[in-house]
């Protein structure tokens, strides 16, 4: 624990209350359950921050990374490829919804919603529309902390200590139906929320617009789940104006809504997903 307290910075984490009140150490989990060093069980209803989607303790999923990596531990996918990048880009392949087919491997999340943002701008000045930069994001919903991605992540508590960040970051309402401000005093919901997202692509210029990008069932603010028709009614607004949809399933994909990706869930058809987590359970 003192080696922790001297040299280990955790991610969002108060070090003033860690050196007061120390640091617990997890040693090993099994299932939904990891233990600490005393030997306190915790149920780790976070899944190991949304990660551990197959649970904790898995030995055939250790012995065939460590089989792996006797084999060959990394080899850059750049100009060659190997056996298991080819594989798991197949089979991803074979699992996502439509015609999508191409895979586009990052070392995590927030880097995968930035490479999203950057092929929807080469995109677009590959076919003559350079002036689409701008990325549509919702309110309170995280994407990374990376400057990219936090640009893109509304959280004013996260945000506010690194600004200014990129002003091609635009923020709409999410579906947050607790005192929601749009259609509150309604007995059903209007999809003012879902209206919202044209009105800002008006505003804004939709020659503007690269992408809208957000997550199935925004995580934060209360796993906002949307109302119905909300999702068919995005697909129809980037359609109208041929902007990117971008399927954040960062935490949502790899079976967290009972399918492989959330969008099915919800059945509308995204132009890119963007995945990490899950994809690996954190076995590699």
């Amino acid at each position: 624990m003192a080696l922790g307290q001297r040299h280990l910075w955790g991610h969002f984490t108060n070090l003033s209350a860690v050196q007061r009140l120390g640091l617990p150490i997890i040693d090993h989990g099994v299932g939904a359950y990891v233990y600490d060093t005393d030997g306190k069980r915790y149920l780790d209803g976070l899944s190991g921050l949304f990660t551990v989607n197959v649970g904790h303790g898995r030995p055939e999923l250790a012995r065939a990374a460590a089989d792996q990596s006797e084999k060959l531990g990394y080899f850059p996918l750049w100009s060659f490829g190997h056996e298991p990048g080819i594989r798991l880009a197949a089979k991803l392949a074979s699992l996502a919804p439509g015609d999508l087919n191409r895979v586009f491997f990052t070392v995590g999340g927030g880097e995968a919603v930035e490479s999203a943002w950057k092929l929807a701008v080469q995109y677009f000045a590959n076919i003559g529309q350079p002036n689409r930069r701008k990325v549509i994001s919702r309110y309170y919903a995280y994407h990374g902390t990376s400057l990219g991605a936090l640009s893109i992540t509304g959280i004013p508590a996260i945000r506010e200590p690194f600004e200014p960040l990129f002003s091609w970051a635009i923020k709409v309402p999410n579906t947050s139906q607790y005192r929601c401000g749009m259609c509150a005093e309604q007995k059903t919901c209007s999809l003012d929320c879902a209206d919202e997202v044209e009105r800002t692509i008006m505003r804004e210029g939709p020659e503007t617009i690269a992408m809208v990008v957000m997550e199935p069932v925004q995580n934060t603010g209360g796993a906002l789940v949307p109302p119905p028709g909300y999702w068919k009614r995005i697909r129809e607004i980037c359609d109208k104006y041929g902007i990117l949809l971008v399927s954040d399933e960062v935490i949502c994909g790899f079976g967290r809504l009972g399918y492989w990706f959330g969008c099915e869930r919800f059945e509308y058809q995204p132009d890119m997903i963007t995945f990490a987590k899950g994809v690996t359970s954190g076995y590699a």
